[in-house]
Protein backbone atom coordinates (compact mmCIF):
# COMPACT_ATOMS: atom_id res chain seq x y z
CA UNK A 1 0.00 0.00 0.00
CA UNK A 2 1.51 3.40 -0.76
CA UNK A 3 1.41 5.61 2.07
CA UNK A 4 1.10 9.14 -0.14
CA UNK A 5 -2.02 7.45 -1.96
CA UNK A 6 -4.21 6.17 1.60
CA UNK A 7 -3.16 9.97 2.93
CA UNK A 8 -4.91 11.63 -0.28
CA UNK A 9 -7.82 8.50 0.28
CA UNK A 10 -8.16 9.77 4.23
CA UNK A 11 -8.21 13.40 2.86
CA UNK A 12 -11.27 13.16 0.52
CA UNK A 13 -13.05 10.97 2.87
CA UNK A 14 -13.02 13.23 5.51
CA UNK A 15 -14.12 15.81 3.15
CA UNK A 16 -17.52 13.66 2.46
CA UNK A 17 -17.50 12.86 5.75
CA UNK A 18 -17.62 16.36 7.00
CA UNK A 19 -20.01 17.45 3.85
CA UNK A 20 -22.38 14.30 4.90
CA UNK A 21 -22.42 15.34 8.85
CA UNK A 22 -21.32 18.63 8.81
CA UNK A 23 -18.50 18.13 11.86
CA UNK A 24 -15.48 20.06 11.38
CA UNK A 25 -12.65 18.16 10.01
CA UNK A 26 -9.55 18.58 13.06
CA UNK A 27 -6.54 20.61 11.61
CA UNK A 28 -4.50 17.05 12.10
CA UNK A 29 -5.90 13.98 10.34
CA UNK A 30 -6.03 10.47 12.12
CA UNK A 31 -3.06 7.55 11.54
CA UNK A 32 -4.49 4.51 10.24
CA UNK A 33 -2.92 1.68 11.44
CA UNK A 34 -3.26 -1.69 9.90
CA UNK A 35 -3.70 -4.79 12.63
CA UNK A 36 -3.92 -8.88 11.87
CA UNK A 37 -7.50 -9.41 12.03
CA UNK A 38 -7.15 -12.13 14.83
CA UNK A 39 -5.14 -8.99 16.92
CA UNK A 40 -8.28 -6.72 16.16
CA UNK A 41 -10.57 -9.20 16.98
CA UNK A 42 -9.05 -10.03 20.63
CA UNK A 43 -8.75 -6.46 21.03
CA UNK A 44 -11.78 -5.24 20.25
CA UNK A 45 -14.43 -8.04 20.90
CA UNK A 46 -11.94 -10.57 23.15
CA UNK A 47 -12.94 -13.46 21.18
CA UNK A 48 -12.99 -14.28 17.19
CA UNK A 49 -15.79 -11.22 15.35
CA UNK A 50 -16.35 -10.09 12.08
CA UNK A 51 -14.83 -6.92 13.02
CA UNK A 52 -13.06 -4.72 10.22
CA UNK A 53 -12.17 -1.12 11.77
CA UNK A 54 -12.43 0.22 14.90
CA UNK A 55 -11.40 4.01 16.46
CA UNK A 56 -10.99 3.94 20.03
CA UNK A 57 -11.24 7.60 20.07
CA UNK A 58 -8.09 9.53 19.71
CA UNK A 59 -5.49 10.16 16.84
CA UNK A 60 -5.38 6.52 15.85
CA UNK A 61 -7.86 4.19 12.85
CA UNK A 62 -7.16 0.59 13.20
CA UNK A 63 -8.12 -1.44 10.34
CA UNK A 64 -8.32 -4.76 9.66
CA UNK A 65 -4.63 -5.56 7.76
CA UNK A 66 -6.55 -7.98 5.05
CA UNK A 67 -8.11 -4.07 3.52
CA UNK A 68 -6.47 -2.15 1.36
CA UNK A 69 -8.69 1.20 1.11
CA UNK A 70 -5.87 2.42 -1.89
CA UNK A 71 -7.20 -0.37 -4.03
CA UNK A 72 -10.65 -1.69 -3.14
CA UNK A 73 -14.09 0.42 -2.76
CA UNK A 74 -16.05 -1.56 0.16
CA UNK A 75 -12.40 -1.06 2.36
CA UNK A 76 -12.58 2.77 1.44
CA UNK A 77 -16.04 2.63 2.90
CA UNK A 78 -15.13 0.56 5.94
CA UNK A 79 -12.39 3.28 6.43
CA UNK A 80 -15.08 6.21 5.52
CA UNK A 81 -17.02 4.84 8.71
CA UNK A 82 -14.43 5.06 11.14
CA UNK A 83 -13.84 8.69 10.07
CA UNK A 84 -17.12 9.67 10.94
CA UNK A 85 -16.16 8.14 14.19
CA UNK A 86 -13.10 10.48 14.28
CA UNK A 87 -15.26 13.63 13.44
CA UNK A 88 -18.11 12.80 16.08
CA UNK A 89 -15.53 12.50 19.08
CA UNK A 90 -13.80 15.46 17.68
CA UNK A 91 -17.13 17.08 17.40
CA UNK A 92 -18.36 15.99 20.64
CA UNK A 93 -21.89 14.41 19.15
CA UNK A 94 -23.87 12.39 20.91
CA UNK A 95 -22.89 12.96 24.56
CA UNK A 96 -26.08 14.18 26.50
CA UNK A 97 -28.00 10.21 26.36
CA UNK A 98 -27.06 7.01 27.91
CA UNK A 99 -24.13 5.35 26.62
CA UNK A 100 -25.96 2.46 24.82
CA UNK A 101 -28.30 4.85 23.12
CA UNK A 102 -25.37 7.11 22.08
CA UNK A 103 -23.07 4.36 20.55
CA UNK A 104 -26.34 3.47 18.38
CA UNK A 105 -26.81 6.82 17.36
CA UNK A 106 -22.83 6.76 16.43
CA UNK A 107 -23.41 3.82 14.37
CA UNK A 108 -26.40 4.47 12.88
CA UNK A 109 -24.70 7.60 11.37
CA UNK A 110 -21.45 6.44 10.55
CA UNK A 111 -23.37 3.42 8.73
CA UNK A 112 -26.07 6.13 6.75
CA UNK A 113 -22.36 7.99 5.45
CA UNK A 114 -21.19 4.67 4.32
CA UNK A 115 -24.14 3.15 2.74
CA UNK A 116 -24.36 6.77 1.01
CA UNK A 117 -20.55 7.22 -0.04
CA UNK A 118 -20.79 2.82 -0.93
CA UNK A 119 -24.19 3.73 -3.04
CA UNK A 120 -22.44 7.26 -4.76
CA UNK A 121 -19.83 4.83 -5.65
CA UNK A 122 -21.71 2.41 -7.64
CA UNK A 123 -20.61 -0.49 -4.92
CA UNK A 124 -23.14 -3.38 -4.44
CA UNK A 125 -24.23 -2.19 -1.29
CA UNK A 126 -26.67 -5.57 -0.84
CA UNK A 127 -23.79 -8.10 -1.31
CA UNK A 128 -21.36 -5.89 1.47
CA UNK A 129 -24.04 -5.13 3.79
CA UNK A 130 -25.96 -8.55 3.56
CA UNK A 131 -29.35 -8.84 5.19
CA UNK A 132 -29.15 -9.12 8.73
CA UNK A 133 -29.98 -6.78 11.66
CA UNK A 134 -28.78 -3.49 11.57
CA UNK A 135 -25.84 -3.97 14.22
CA UNK A 136 -26.38 -1.31 16.42
CA UNK A 137 -29.80 -3.11 17.28
CA UNK A 138 -28.05 -5.93 18.94
CA UNK A 139 -26.16 -4.78 21.48
CA UNK A 140 -28.91 -2.74 22.93
CA UNK A 141 -31.96 -4.08 24.57
CA UNK A 142 -33.95 -0.63 24.67
CA UNK A 143 -37.29 0.08 23.16
CA UNK A 144 -36.24 3.43 21.44
CA UNK A 145 -32.65 2.64 20.00
CA UNK A 146 -33.58 2.12 16.86
CA UNK A 147 -35.74 5.69 16.99
CA UNK A 148 -34.33 9.03 15.80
Amino acid sequence: MIPDRLSEIVASLLVYAQMATGYAVPAEPPKVVFMPHAELARTVCHKPCPIYGWYPRGRVIYLDARLDPTRDPEARGILLHELVHYLQHFAGAFTDDIECRNWAKRERQAYKVQGRWLLDNRVNVLAYHGAGQAPWTLACRHGDVGRE
